[in-house]
């Protein structure tokens, strides 16, 4: 064998050397070994049913403020509520049994990586690890049954640059990260798991709207009464009149009307504040929305919101109210509150102390972090009367009121007076039938209302509480609106006294 020869068959050997080295280190990627292709197989393949899910959790951190965040929403003495809100009831059914759909048919479909290193670039980290970097942080994900049983356990991190949808996933406690397109709604807004309009009024069906501007001064510890305005609708094809003269060369702004009953049917909650429960038990009563709290708890709790009840009942805010009736016999009596100044979930499920002060910053712009808000609360009543008849035949076969008459010997008479009878009975039983499932609605609204005191943004309460200056415009030969109407945007909220006064009206 010639040197050149030798030389040759030693590079050949080196060559495979390496070869088999690289095979060594690699992972194997294509069926190769069980260790390592685990690519096209699902995350969870014992979890298979979706409606055994009954508890999601999901931990993100926030940069900006430094905290991570948990979020809750689990199935709880027969509701699905949201534990760090109070037990508040979450409109999670459909939608977290979508979410379970999705995390049940979650699969492997490309490895990234099998380094720890990368967790961090792929943002993979864990963000209930205390100890693990700020940045790269992911969004964990737990779903359990009703055994606590974990179903599901997984960490979403940043998106797949070259894969738009797709995103690395990991499962903790293991170093590989996955490609994955993730198609679960997965969120740590109190907004996104709630209803959050609250009213659910159909404006078509607003007959009847009162303002009235009475308010509590805590300061004087005195009722300050104000105007009362109220505004009539007849029916649902029927303009809105003002209750009272309307000044001479004005009109009803029928524009600001509109505006108005949108927004009302549309009022939006942004937090929510839970009642003592003795206040709550109180205020599920249909009959009345008199609030009389028997305890030191009770009256701190209304005060602190900006609630002040008399010594006969009645309840008065610092902001006033707005009386809003139904032709399906349900009176809302809105209260506003306080001012709230506060962000994320000390806006949303408050802390132990709420702001009061408006900060500077918040001077800029409804859209900063600290816009104000108000505290709120709602009750609801029944008044039968609202609820419209069923309209009558044009032409009705009246049986004569005299006792003494006599109905002649004829069998068509006999039978068209049985069949009027019939007719009436039959009327009295379907109004009946229909007062008694408008009450029971109203009711089922009222118990809603009862446990809870809302933020409302302070735009919400700007759009509905009103004047006479707003709700009129004057009037112009052709019938158009003048200049436009002005708001009537509310005093500022005042002190809660350090005392417990008993307020008189003046």
């Amino acid at each position: 064998m010639t040197a050149e020869m030798k030389k040759t068959l030693a590079f050949v050997v080196v060559a495979l050397v390496l070869t088999g080295a690289a095979y060594v280190r690699i992972p194997d990627r294509t069926g190769g070994g069980a260790a390592f292709n685990d690519q096209g197989q699902k995350f969870f393949p014992e979890f298979s049913d979706p409606f055994t899910c009954t508890d999601l959790e999901v931990s993100e951190y926030d940069g900006t403020t430094a905290k991570t965040r948990e979020f809750k929403v689990m199935f709880k003495d027969g509701k699905w509520t949201i534990p760090s809100h109070f037990n508040y009831p979450a409109d999670a059914k459909d939608r977290l049994a979508k979410t379970a759909g999705s995390v049940m048919d979650l699969t492997k479909e490309t490895i990234r990586s099998d380094r720890v290193e990368d967790h961090e670039t792929l943002g993979v980290l864990d963000p209930l690890d205390l100890k693990a970097p700020l940045k790269g942080r992911g969004k964990r994900i737990v779903l359990r049954d009703k055994s606590e049983k974990v179903l599901a356990d997984f960490i979403i991190g940043e998106e797949v640059r070259e894969r738009p949808g797709m995103r690395y996933v990991r499962v903790p406690g293991q170093k590989r990260t996955y490609g994955v397109n993730v198609k679960a709604e997965l969120s740590t807004r109190f907004a996104d798991w709630i209803e959050t309009n609250l009213l659910k009024v159909d404006a078509t069906r607003l007959r009847s709207i009162t303002f009235d501007s009475s308010k509590a001064d805590p300061s004087a510890r005195k009722i300050v009464p104000g105007e009362v305005i109220t505004i009539n609708k007849k029916d649902a094809s029927a303009p809105w009149s003002l209750e009272g003269a309307i000044p001479s060369g004005q009109e009803i702004n029928s524009e600001k009307i509109s505006s108005l009953t949108t927004a009302l049917a549309d009022l939006k909650i942004v937090g929510v504040r839970t009642k003592p429960k003795g206040l709550s038990r109180e205020l599920q009563m249909v009959a009345s929305n008199d609030v009389k709290p028997a305890t030191q708890v009770e009256l701190q709790s209304l005060f602190g919101k900006g609630f002040y009840p008399l010594a006969d009942g009645k309840l008065y805010s610092n902001q006033g109210a707005m009386i809003a009736r139904t032709d399906e016999g349900a009176v809302y009596t809105l209260r506003f509150g306080e001012a709230l100044f506060a962000s994320d979930e000390e806006l949303t499920a408050g802390s132990e102390t709420e702001s009061k002060e408006k900060p500077p910053e918040a001077k800029q712009s409804e859209a900063t972090p600290t816009a104000e808000n108000r505290f709120l609360m709602v009750t609801v009543a029944f008044d039968p009367s609202l609820v419209p008849e069923p309209p009558k035949p044009a032409e009705v076969l009246t049986i004569p009121e005299d006792p003494f008459w006599k109905a002649p010997d004829d069998p068509k008479r006999i039978a068209e007076e049985k069949a009027v009878h019939e007719k009436v009975e039959t009327e009295k039983a379907a109004r009946r039938k229909q007062l008694e499932a408008a009450e029971a609605k109203v009711k089922t609204i009222s118990d809603r209302f009862a446990d809870w005191y809302y933020v409302t943004p302070g735009e919400s309460f700007r759009s509905i509480a009103l004047d006479r200056l707003a709700l009129l415009r004057p009037k112009t030969p052709d019938g158009a609106a003048g200049g436009p109407p002005t708001g009537f945007p509310g005093l500022p909220g005042g002190g809660v006294p350090g005392g417990m006064p008993r307020f008189q009206p003046r």
